[in-house]
């Protein structure tokens, strides 16, 4: 679809009409988000209540989902296979699942458990009468949801395992209080390009550009995720048990983005509303005991903020007449080269 060259000295930025064709968007949500894995919560959560309703990326999928704690974690369709009326509207404790419609209930695997008024029926039921069950898996204390996973995560999670064997995961909780949700008007790629690349750093991060040792920062690509590994300048806290490395910053296609400090993880998923309008769910997640930092130069209130406004004036300039296209700079923007490789990737694929 696009002509992006996978040598990064000589290939030009993708087209504009990427961030600008409704066509376009429209095909990235069919052809790549249907395709990949969203986090979705954490155990703490779903420890609270057994059963959760969610809508699989609202504004764009759509899919009414019900993630289940039974024996192990489960992802079933909302749906009840009778007449279509959704099963459960908000988190409960249940040992089976209801239609209040006309009484059909549900085993909490999905096989279907009782449907009244069907006795006469023939061929029933069938496999057909049970509920879709989705895929589901869990890394750490955080649980992934997938329609049809056809996009790898399993080797960037494990990457930031076998980095990090002793960083204490299970001892991360979520901190509601600096958890929030941005809107900004911008294409949802905008944002994912602006985080791969450190280049910005000195030029838009004062605050975090002298918490760093910038000549050493380093970006990795590894299968479906790019990895921005930046030290610490002398006396700025390290992350324990690392050769003095200040934070790992990890992307996973299309849209996750896991950050991982010494006080703890923050996490951001990157939600496509419409071609120029995303969300962003900053989630927090300190150690216990720890908070995360805020109100400095260099937290990541600031940061954010700093990010969304110079993505913000990108999208102003992606709709200009003037703007054609770029190149890509190869010392400092592979990652960026490499997320619009597995775009143009995953847009030819025709078995999607």
């Amino acid at each position: 679809m696009f002509n992006i060259d996978s040598d990064i000295k000589k290939s030009s930025t993708i087209d504009k009409k990427f961030y600008t064709k409704n066509e376009i968007y429209q095909q990235v949500i069919n052809k790549i988000f249907a395709f990949s894995w969203q986090l979705t919560t954490d155990r703490a959560t779903i420890n609270k209540t057994n059963i959760i309703p969610f809508r699989f990326l609202e504004k764009s999928i759509n899919e009414p989902m019900i993630l289940v704690k039974d024996d192990g974690i489960k992802c079933l369709s909302n749906v009840c296979t009778h007449r279509a009326h959704l099963l459960e509207e908000k988190s409960c404790n249940k040992n089976k699942l209801k239609c209040r419609y006309h009484g059909r209930t549900f085993k909490l695997n999905g096989q279907l458990n009782h449907a009244p008024g069907f006795n006469n029926a023939s061929n029933f039921p069938t496999k057909d009468d049970n509920l879709i069950q989705y895929h589901a898996q869990n890394w750490h204390q955080f649980i992934f949801i997938s329609m049809n996973p056809k996009i790898n995560i399993s080797n960037a999670l494990d990457d930031i395992s076998n980095r990090l064997p002793h960083y204490k995961f299970s001892d991360l909780i979520f901190d509601k209080h600096n958890s929030n949700s941005y809107y900004i008007k911008a294409n949802w790629a905008l944002y994912c390009e602006n985080y791969l690349e450190g280049f910005h750093v000195p030029f838009v991060h004062k605050g975090l550009t002298k918490d760093i040792n910038y000549d050493s920062y380093e970006t990795i690509i590894i299968d479906n995720s790019v990895i921005q590994i930046a030290e610490a300048s002398i006396g700025e806290k390290t992350i324990k048990d690392t050769n003095n490395i200040y934070a790992y910053y990890y992307w996973i296609f299309p849209n996750l983005m896991i950050n991982i400090y010494e006080w703890g993880v923050s996490i951001n998923i990157v939600e496509p509303l419409s071609i120029n309008r995303t969300k962003i769910n900053f989630l927090s997640y300190p150690f216990k005991g720890r908070t995360q930092p805020v109100n400095t130069s260099s937290s990541l209130d600031n940061v954010e903020m700093e990010d969304q406004n110079v993505v913000l004036n990108v999208q102003k300039g992606i709709e200009s007449n003037a703007y054609k296209g770029g190149r890509y700079s190869p010392d400092h923007e592979k990652g960026l080269h490499y997320f619009h490789l597995l775009i143009n990737k995953y847009l030819n694929d025709i078995s999607t």
